[in-house]
């Protein structure tokens, strides 16, 4: 890996090499933009009209000022400017967030704004609200310092997302380099990642933080992860693009810098010894390297099996079968429990809207279970009074109902009861893991011969934490409110004037009350047609128990909180009523899954 750690500037052929595969690889990208943006004034001081973005391509630029993301946007700059001959016009965007956490913060974000525009990219600066209600965790303060990344970069990639969705942007360039990778490599060294995380940073890859809809649809790219910070400044100096310091970065209290500190000392200790230092920048790049290799393999061997499962989008359920023939499927057999281990994790990830896999032990432990579901069931293993999970409870009570419905007569012997019971019983169990529940196939509704994975069955808990009022108070009829509904689905609802401020928009889990509520309502409306009918009936068939309570409903009641409700949407299931009161939209956040390899 020849990072080049000396200063030499980045010439204008090599960035034109790095950056054209990524816009040539889907040529969808190039095409003049569809959606058509209006101009709503939303920026102050630094205005652009997004109208003026009609048949253009709109690249978004992640700025901080510092030298990294002002390297990359003079890069781009130069490279827009050198393709202004071409059909297809590029316009830029730099994203430059003020987080209000230093005093002089706003004057900053000013500054940089101006160093933009001096390379004809339109900046946009993006301030954050810590005392906003959307953040009463914060209890109207500022984050402390355990919580200030994490916070601060939610609500930094929230405001670009808006942004980028609002000018229609698709690709946001970032100015990760190779220290940022290396730093990258050696947290997740030290957490014990696997292979995916020791792959550290994609150069393509989703957009990493999804806290909001407009997220869903936009890409990073980070085209100068082999570049060095050095050459990073050169470029900037030779060009005279100027950028400002953070101080943040000299300070030890984030974890980040401790590692780029002791990165810092054994890249020195190399090159005083001209030894390849095994921890060295150079060393562990190429690491890294290896281990990408490794995972786009193991990778390409788990998405054949992926498509075999039947995902739902819509309601963040899917199925897949474990056996064939009487036999295990391919996947679960025991020579090929690498391959296991990953499509379980995307199976699991995908249902539960994580960001993060399930630990390798759960993993470990739901494979057994699948490999070997069953067990033969007798009275006297069947828990009574115990408080189980919702699932095995309910396994329990069907057991218990199979056996007390057998032919057992006075005269039976405590054996003969426990032969009963165990002639009726192979039974295959149910399992949770991360928050999703596995449930075996059933022999009377559903998917016969396949399983179904959905969230587990909500808690008291989570149904008290899913269930949010909204005073019309709040809303008027040009605004509409958007939700994040159990970390699973973005929720948009708008209302009209006809719902009036005095009542109250609630959103909760459904109940049964509420499917056979919508199922009368289908059946005796015209209007409707038969789609959205079906299309319940199909989900209450074939998703299990309280598996199916786990879907949004929206209701309107009266300024009483307690006062009745009147059931407006199930939204996942397409199913509305009330269209003259609210607009209800929803999307599952894992979305259509890709059968790729995973980027991140």
């Amino acid at each position: 890996m020849n990072l080049m750690r000396v200063g030499r500037a980045i010439t204008a052929n090599e960035f034109a090499l790095w950056i054209a595969p990524i816009l040539l690889r889907d040529r969808a990208i190039l095409q003049p933009a569809q959606q058509q943006v209006t101009d709503r004034n939303e920026d102050k001081g630094y205005s652009f009209s997004p109208l003026s973005c009609r048949g253009t391509h709109n690249i978004g630029i992640a700025v901080s000022g510092g030298v990294d993301s002002m390297a990359l946007a003079t890069l781009l700059a130069r490279y827009v400017q050198s393709q202004r001959s071409s059909l297809q016009r590029i316009q830029l965007h730099a994203m430059i967030v003020d987080h209000k956490l230093r005093d002089n913060s706003t004057e900053e974000a000013s500054y940089v704004a101006e160093q933009i525009q001096r390379l004809d990219i339109h900046p946009h600066i993006l301030t954050l609200n810590w005392s906003s209600p959307t953040r009463a965790l914060l209890n109207g303060n500022k984050p402390d310092k355990m919580h200030l990344e994490t916070l601060a970069r939610l609500e930094r990639y929230k405001a670009i997302a808006q942004k980028c969705h609002y000018l229609n942007i698709r690709q946001l360039f970032v100015g990760h380099h190779s220290g940022d990778q290396v730093e990258t490599v050696l947290f997740r060294f030290s957490r014990a990642s696997g292979i995916d995380g020791l792959s550290g940073i994609q150069s393509d890859a989703p957009f990493g933080v999804v806290n909001v809809k407009e997220a869903l649809d936009l890409r990073v790219v980070r085209p100068l992860l082999n570049v060095s910070k050095d050459r990073l400044r050169a470029t900037c100096e030779e060009a005279g693009t100027k950028w400002v310091e953070d101080p943040s970065n000299r300070s030890l209290d984030y974890q980040r810098n401790v590692i780029r500190h002791y990165q810092l000392d054994m890249d020195s200790l190399q090159e005083s010894s001209r030894l390849l230092h095994p921890l060295s920048t150079a060393s562990l790049l190429g690491f890294r390297d290896r281990m990408d290799s490794h995972r786009m393999v193991a990778w390409s061997q788990v998405s054949p099996f992926l498509q075999d499962i039947q995902f739902d989008p819509l309601t963040g359920v899917c199925h897949l079968r474990l056996q064939s023939d009487g036999a295990n499927v391919e996947w679960l057999q025991p020579t090929r429990s690498h391959v296991a281990i990953r499509l379980l994790s995307f199976v699991v990830r995908w249902v539960n809207c994580k960001d993060h896999s399930p630990r390798l032990h759960d993993l470990q432990t739901l494979l057994n279970h699948l490999r070997s579901p069953h067990m033969v069931t007798q009275t006297n293993n069947i828990p009574q009074g115990h408080n189980h999970d919702t699932a095995k409870s309910s396994v329990y009570k069907k057991i218990r109902r199979r056996v007390s419905s057998m032919d057992v007569t006075p005269t039976d012997t405590a054996s003969t009861v426990h032969q009963h019971a165990a002639v009726a019983a192979p039974v295959l169990r149910p399992i949770n893991v991360s928050g999703v529940l596995f449930s075996p196939p059933r022999t009377t509704k559903g998917l016969t011969r396949y399983w179904t994975v959905s969230r587990q069955p909500m808690s008291a808990i989570d149904l008290q934490t899913n269930t949010m009022d909204i005073s019309m108070n709040q809303l008027d009829a040009q605004s509409a409110i958007d939700i994040l509904w159990d970390q699973r689905f973005f929720l948009r609802i708008k209302a009209h004037d006809a719902v009036g401020p005095q009542r109250t928009i609630r959103i909760r889990p459904m109940t049964l009350d509420d499917a056979r509520l919508a199922r009368r309502t289908l059946k005796a409306s015209a209007t409707n047609g038969h789609k959205a009918a079906d299309q319940l009936e199909l989900f209450m068939d074939r998703v299990p128990g309280k598996s199916r309570l786990t879907s949004p409903v929206v209701t309107i009641s009266s300024s009483l909180v307690s006062g009745p409700e009147t059931l407006v949407s199930i939204p996942t299931l397409g199913v509305h009523f009330a269209i003259n009161l609210l607009q209800v939209e929803c999307r599952f956040k894992s979305g259509d899954p890709n059968f790729d390899i995973p980027d991140e």
